[in-house]
């Protein structure tokens, strides 16, 4: 499996690179969408939300439109409930809590 995290936070990472690493999956870490591997060579996208641009939301809906087979999860803090509320309202699906991402993660590469 190959999969690449949209984070700036070194710590979050860290975590997840540790459950790819583990899994013997091929990670790359990136800092905006724009910079995300060509359509076809992701198996999965981590895009924490809360480090957003403003033109996150076009750049992943663009990336998306040209990349079906990929899937993507929004993660972000818990508690900050407008960043959920934004990656909706940009029509990105749910977020998932950090804790939830990183519990869930292995799982959701094998």
């Amino acid at each position: 499996m190959k999969l690449a995290a949209v984070v700036a936070d070194l710590m979050m990472y860290s975590r997840i690179e540790a459950v790819a690493s583990a899994a013997g999956a091929g990670l790359v870490r990136v800092d905006t969408p724009a910079e995300l591997p060509p359509p076809g060579e992701l198996d999965l996208v981590l895009i924490d939300w809360s480090a957003r641009h403003p033109d996150w939301a076009k750049a992943i809906r663009g990336w998306l439109g040209s990349n079906t087979s990929a899937r993507v999860i929004m993660f972000g803090q818990h508690t900050d409930l407008v960043a959920h509320r934004e990656a909706r309202a940009a029509g990105l699906g749910p977020m998932v809590a950090r804790s939830k991402l990183i519990s869930d993660l292995a799982r959701l590469i094998d």
